[in-house]
């Protein structure tokens, strides 16, 4: 049983996959930058996060709901939320008051195209796994709409994804109870990072930094 404090954040699991000093810095140290990339994807957010439902005949949809999931240890908001009619599945939505047979479809909404697919649908998976356990239902696929593209990519949550986003979660609680913040891995996307001037992963690197953060950080090389 997690206490509330070691909850982990779902929309961090994307940083995670992305870059685990990232993640550490966020997460751990409490470090965040803004730039335009992440000023946009704050502003998208906030006009689809607002709360609302939407009814119509054989689909509910419903944004910016609040999930956890008390034996993974995470929680979050989802972006949006689909509810469909079926009568492939034999299952009942207890949470949303639901009649009848509905299927769960989670959407996530990115600013930019498919360049992080894989990050992307881990964070997605988890909102699933919280759904899942929230309603007792089980969760077949969602769908990310990247901003860039006007498209949505569907995202199967197949057994392998489940056991990577699980596995990610156990890591970020991992990282979170050392309090270890890992040394940089200067890569070409670092430029795009908000908190590239706070990481100086080019910088950090050199043989006396190194040999400094591993003494007086306790950082592994």
């Amino acid at each position: 049983m997690f206490k509330d404090e070691d909850f982990i954040q779902i929309s961090g699991l994307q940083h995670l996959s992305f870059c685990r000093r990232r993640w550490a810095l966020i997460h751990i140290d409490q470090e965040w930058e803004e730039n335009y990339l992440t000023a946009d994807g704050r502003n998208m957010h906030q006009r689809v996060d607002q709360g609302y439902c939407e009814f119509r005949k054989g689909l509910r949809q419903y944004s910016g709901l609040y999930v956890k999931s008390v034996e993974l240890g995470i929680f979050g908001r989802t972006d949006l939320v689909e509810a469909v009619k079926t009568d492939s599945l034999e299952q009942e939505i207890v949470l949303f008051g639901l009649k009848g047979l509905w299927e769960l479809y989670p959407v996530e909404f990115k600013r930019g195209k498919a360049f992080s697919i894989e990050s992307d649908s881990i964070q997605l998976c988890a909102q699933a796994l919280c759904l899942e356990e929230m309603t007792g239902s089980k969760i077949q696929s969602g769908a990310i709409f990247y901003g860039q593209t006007k498209k949505r990519i569907e995202v199967i949550f197949s057994e392998q994804l489940r056991m990577q986003t699980k596995a990610l979660i156990s890591l970020a609680h991992k990282m979170l109870e050392s309090g270890t913040v890992p040394p940089p891995d200067f890569q070409k996307h670092c430029h795009s990072c908000s908190l590239f001037d706070i990481c100086l992963p080019d910088k950090m690197k050199t043989t006396v930094i190194m040999k400094y953060r591993q003494e007086l950080l306790g950082e592994k090389g």
